[in-house]
């Protein structure tokens, strides 16, 4: 995709429009008040970096107190959190930018002092082999429930703050993931075993968002997914129960697939016969016409024409330089300099 084209208007669908297909990747920048509050950090932080993208998607939104990724991250938790989400979706909107608010819950990936003393749960009681992270209690089906109906209150509370729609996060390795993954769903129910059940707890819950926005939003209100193509550990989440996902995901309705990649048009691991063609463009083909997002090393000119996807999203490279987007029109960076190269590699990633 030429520059110029990333640099216009996009439709993701009918009645909405981004100014450009950049997008300001979900980071968790923990800034938030200790209790999940967006704090006045969040604020300037979105102000000054939803200036110049078309969609500015605020990471980390935890939907319950178990279900909390780390300190600082934003709580959609409960009604006392709408007047700040809503002075959130606002800074974004005067920004020039459409808001969305990713949902998450953490399942296995956290620990009770990031929950506050609220026990932490999973599809199975599997304790996670990496991160600080704490032994996990099995969920019981009404539990699951539960948790659905979590992340559809979170939905209403975006509604109700003035976002433009939500992202469910079922990437890097978070319990929509869990659910899928049969490294950490070992269930001997209808949620666990065969790919159909593990896909249940996915199509669940975009069945009942989606009831949620079509039932209470006055505007277009889009959902998107964000998911991790697969794992790389042996017996872990492969390629192909992915796809399977991507095209369920496809016919009941989601708005876009963001794909949570470390490099752009990095190669599948756990698909011998795909291992030549790059993933985004593997998800292309799966899912068609689906407004598909990516991300990864998306650090210069040329990495966003070579980038094969509708949207963009960027997380480093606009961390550091929000102005970035402009720059590109221009061709000259704030300070005068032409632009010609990337940035290298940091730590801050894409939640």
């Amino acid at each position: 995709m030429q520059l110029q084209q990333i640099l216009n208007d996009y439709q993701i669908k009918k009645d909405f429009k981004l100014n450009n297909r950049i997008v300001l990747a979900p980071l968790n920048i923990q800034s938030s008040l200790f209790d999940g509050s967006v704090s006045l950090n969040d604020i300037v932080f979105h102000q000054q970096h939803a200036q110049k993208v078309g969609m500015d998607i605020v990471g980390s939104a935890y939907v319950s107190p178990s279900g909390n990724t780390d300190y600082g991250s934003v709580s959609a938790a409960d009604d006392k959190k709408i007047p700040g989400l809503t002075k959130l979706a606002e800074t974004i909107h005067d920004s020039g930018s459409k808001a969305i608010l990713q949902l998450v819950h953490a399942g296995r990936m956290t620990n009770e002092h990031i929950t506050q003393g609220h026990e932490v749960v999973a599809p199975s009681a599997i304790k996670a082999t990496h991160g600080h992270v704490a032994m996990p209690k099995e969920l019981t089906a009404e539990e699951i429930s539960d948790i659905i109906d979590e992340f559809a209150a979170a939905t209403r509370r975006a509604i109700q703050a003035g976002f433009d729609g939500i992202e469910l996060h079922g990437a890097n390795t978070f319990l929509l993931q869990q659910f899928m993954s049969p490294l950490s769903n070992q269930r001997e129910d209808s949620f666990g075993g065969s790919l159909a059940n593990r896909m249940k707890f996915p199509i669940f819950l975009v069945n009942q968002v989606k009831a949620v926005a079509k039932q209470l939003a006055d505007k277009p209100f889009i959902i998107g997914y964000r998911l991790s193509p697969e794992e790389i550990e042996a017996g872990g989440l492969t390629l192909k129960d992915n796809l399977m996902l991507a095209m369920v995901l496809k016919e009941i309705g989601i708005d876009y697939l963001s794909l949570s990649l470390r490099q752009y048009n990095q190669l599948p691991l756990t698909s011998d016969k795909l291992q030549s063609f790059a993933i985004p463009d593997i998800f292309r083909k799966a899912v068609g016409d689906l407004p598909l997002m990516v991300a990864g090393a998306l650090n210069s000119p040329q990495n966003l024409e070579d980038a094969h996807a509708d949207m963009l999203a960027v997380g480093s490279k606009l961390f550091m330089d929000p102005m970035w987007p402009e720059e590109l029109a221009t061709g000259q960076s704030h300070l005068g300099a032409p632009i010609t190269g990337g940035v290298p590699y940091s730590n801050v990633w894409p939640n």
